[in-house]
């Protein structure tokens, strides 16, 4: 699989790190999303490109503002 463009692998660190501030595993996460655990783990890794419907789940199940999520993405992707 090719590289990860830097804002997916921004996305996914973004993503990983606030699942775990918030303390929750991937399994609990998917409960509360509706994605699965396995999907979540390959967005994670990015591995996977999540489409803006399973993403805007994922915020919502991690009750993430978008404003504030994706300004840590961009932080994130200045750090690359």
């Amino acid at each position: 699989m090719p590289d990860a463009s830097p804002q997916l692998s921004a996305f996914a660190r973004t993503l990983r790190r606030h699942r775990r501030q918030l303390d929750l595993s991937q399994e609990a996460l998917a409960a509360m999303s509706g994605v699965s655990a396995k999907h979540i783990g390959e967005i994670e890794r990015a591995n996977k490109d999540p489409s803006i419907t399973t993403a805007l789940r994922l915020l919502g199940g991690l009750d993430a503002p978008l404003g504030e999520f994706f300004t840590r993405v961009d932080l994130h992707l200045q750090e690359e």
